[in-house]
């Protein structure tokens, strides 16, 4: 008898789409509540004076939210569909509703004393620093309420169609938690921050990324059959098999010396193959140089960053369309450059090697980005890096792939990149010795205790 076939599933339901924004939003939170804690540590413990402009940034950030959501639960779509299902939690509902007026005007009285203390420091400190705790600790609590109750009211209460309308009407009705528009606002504003905190301030909490759907990615891309590439006399791979499809984020993982960084100046044509092929869209890159790779598409940002240090950052990005020429297009990607990397506009007259270091790697993505890659080789993005800004540059990852761009990616952080991976591949002295996809190699009882310390 043969098998009946059964209607798939969606992939996602709309119930799962709006909570997962709700708790992406609310993991920005917690971060920028821990970050204003280790200010604030700095400020009472190691005597340091408030850096006012980080700060101020963080203040934008609460701000902006405060003020696109204040007035009453009636402008939240889920409020109001949580509310009359629900009559018993309106009052809840308003109050949190209503926390988000009084969360604008408290943050103005701390602009106000954060002013003080700074024109009069240390004097005023004790008052910022008790209003900061006080506020900071109302933001807590307003969070675990909409984490403790009104998600799981609503994940009960609600239907299907209630989570389906809300998603629906996200844009038309510029909903504060859900619209598109205002979503864009605040990741601008999260860019303004990263961008402000000094690296030094780690451990902010860095969480996986969610895992990325194998089924979206197209057609082979990329093709390494049999590669083998020496120093001298030292093979250095020795018969790498790998395919890369496009549309799909790979991960390479393996220990410092196993080939990784070689491996992608081979597929770059920095280093010679010895024997075996790469193909880039079914055409054999074997007779292709360098820089005829980058006009088609193959692009990498190297280890190390490798900016242009005596040049402006504007030069670096206008180098990274060297094949392109100087176009009203290549003009159009330079802006659209500052609007991803918001740090790069104000900079853009500094020298390059005056930049930070999470700084210097987000001008080297936002270089190879000029050169329109169709392939993105990214060796060691997070190398030396803050957790803080780790987390931003795997974020403009995830963005990078929304995009359409498919990534090569060679990363220590073995756990961050394999959950970011539709596929990956371990690399052992110059050999792949496992693959599968990113949720397989994390859940590998090998890869576990060799690249993740589990």
């Amino acid at each position: 008898m043969t098998e009946q076939p059964t209607t798939a599933a969606p992939e996602t339901s709309y119930r799962q789409r709006v909570i997962s924004t709700i708790v992406r939003e609310h993991q920005s939170l917690w971060r920028i509540l821990d970050l204003l804690d280790q200010l604030q540590h700095d400020m009472n413990i190691n005597e340091q004076q408030p850096d006012g402009a980080l700060f101020s940034k963080v203040f934008d950030y609460i701000q902006h939210f405060a003020r696109r959501v204040r007035g009453s639960a009636e402008e939240i779509v889920l409020y109001r569909l949580l509310g009359e299902k629900s009559p018993e939690t309106r009052p809840l509902l308003d109050k949190l509703a209503h926390g988000y007026v009084i969360g604008d005007g408290k943050i103005n009285e701390l602009r106000d004393l954060l002013a003080r203390c700074m024109q009069h420091w240390p004097e005023g400190r004790e008052d910022f620093s008790h209003a900061l705790a006080r506020f900071t600790e109302a933001l807590r609590k307003h969070i675990k309420k909409e984490e403790g109750v009104v998600i799981p009211r609503a994940r009960q209460l609600l239907t299907e169609d209630d989570w389906r309308l809300i998603v629906e009407t996200r844009d038309q009705a510029n909903d504060p938690l859900f619209g598109e528009r205002v979503r864009e606002e605040f990741r601008e504003l999260r860019h303004h921050i990263v961008s402000y905190t000094p690296e030094r301030l780690g451990g902010l909490g860095l969480q996986p990324a969610p895992q990325a759907a194998a089924a979206a990615a197209g057609g082979e891309l990329l093709a390494i059959q049999g590669l083998k590439t020496s120093y001298g006399q030292i093979e250095a791979l020795h018969g790498v098999d790998i395919r890369i499809n496009s549309g799909e984020i790979v991960s390479l993982v393996g220990a410092n010396g196993a080939g990784k960084s070689t491996l992608l100046m081979t597929i770059s044509g920095l280093q010679p193959t010895d024997s075996g092929s790469i193909t880039f869209e079914g055409k054999d890159l074997a007779k292709v140089g360098a820089d005829q790779r980058v006009a088609q598409g193959i692009v990498q940002v190297p280890e190390g960053r490798q900016v242009f240090k005596d040049l402006s950052v504007e030069d670096n990005l206008v180098l990274g369309a060297y094949t392109r020429g100087r176009s009203a297009e290549v003009n159009d990607d330079l802006e659209r450059m500052y609007s991803k990397f918001p740090i790069l506009r104000q900079k853009r007259r500094n020298l390059a090697g005056e930049l930070s270091g999470g700084q210097q790697q987000m001008l080297a993505m936002g270089r190879a980005l000029m050169a329109k890659p169709r392939l993105l080789l990214l060796d060691e993005p997070s190398m030396g890096l803050a957790p803080l800004i780790i987390e931003e540059i795997f974020n403009i990852v995830k963005e990078l792939k929304e995009e359409g761009i498919t990534i090569f990616l060679v990363e220590q952080n073995a756990s961050q990149a394999l959950a970011l991976a539709d596929r990956g591949y371990v690399l052992e002295t110059g050999r792949v010795v496992v693959e599968g996809t990113g949720r397989e190699l994390l859940s590998n009882e090998k890869v576990r205790e060799a690249y993740l310390g589990m």
